[in-house]
């Protein structure tokens, strides 16, 4: 049998090469697409996995905390933490925006985590280098695909802050790296309006009357009346 093989082989040697590549081409592809799928579906779930929570309590009627905006009171922790069988209840918060370096922005995940130790919930589980944050304003501890550097100065919003250590693979859902701060300098950042934002929204509240004081309203009415009759000359 392996003579007569041997043979075939020898006698159609050009047909064996060609299907054993095209046998090796349509393996490879197999496991290149197995593998770029365990890759997304692993991105999809470090940030849970890392997060080393249970159960996430985010608000009533949103889809979580990444496909939907949600948003609870601050002091909710506490009643969760009375729960029968809640070892540990901590506040996070996740926004997607441009963080800055220099003359240059990178789009990441800005975490606000809360104030404790390594092991935290919300903490980045382990470093590559430098320390976790240990001051209540204006520390950072980035990821490496961020390109940032132990003490490179970020801007996030208005503030700057300080690059005190670097994780591995803590990326968002869509593959955002992600940059850890104090939780209050995040809920600063999430609902603080830059200047521009603050500029349009005095210019569309002076230009509707429905928003202007009575007396002012009054004032403005009788400035147009005034001049009227001198556009009219």
């Amino acid at each position: 049998m392996i003579s007569l093989a041997g043979r075939d082989i020898l006698h159609a040697w050009g047909k064996f090469i060609f299907t054993g590549i095209g046998l090796g081409l349509l393996i490879g592809v197999t496991l290149t697409m197995a593998g770029v799928y365990r890759g997304m579906v692993d991105d999809g779930k470090v940030l849970l996995d890392n997060s080393g929570a249970n159960l996430w309590v985010v608000q009533k009627d949103t889809l979580g905390p990444y496909a939907e905006s949600s948003s609870i009171p601050d002091d909710l922790w506490r009643s969760i933490r009375t729960l029968p069988g809640v070892a540990e209840a901590a506040n996070v918060t996740y926004l997607t925006m441009q963080v800055g370096r220099g003359e240059k922005d990178v789009r990441a995940m800005v975490v606000g985590i809360a104030a404790g130790e390594p092991g935290t919930s919300g903490w980045p589980p382990q470093l590559v280098a430098g320390r976790q944050i240990t001051r209540g304003h204006y520390e950072a501890v980035a990821d490496i695909a961020t390109g940032f550097r132990l003490g490179d100065e970020v801007k996030i919003r208005r503030n700057h802050y300080t690059v005190v250590g670097l994780t591995r693979r803590m990326v968002s859902s869509s593959g955002d790296p992600m940059v850890f701060i104090p939780l209050k300098d995040a809920q600063e950042a999430q609902f603080l309006k830059d200047n521009d934002a603050i500029l349009m929204q005095r210019r569309r509240t002076e230009a509707n009357p429905v928003f202007q004081p009575p007396r002012r309203a009054r004032s403005a009415r009788c400035c147009d009346c005034l001049t009227k009759p001198a556009t009219t000359r």
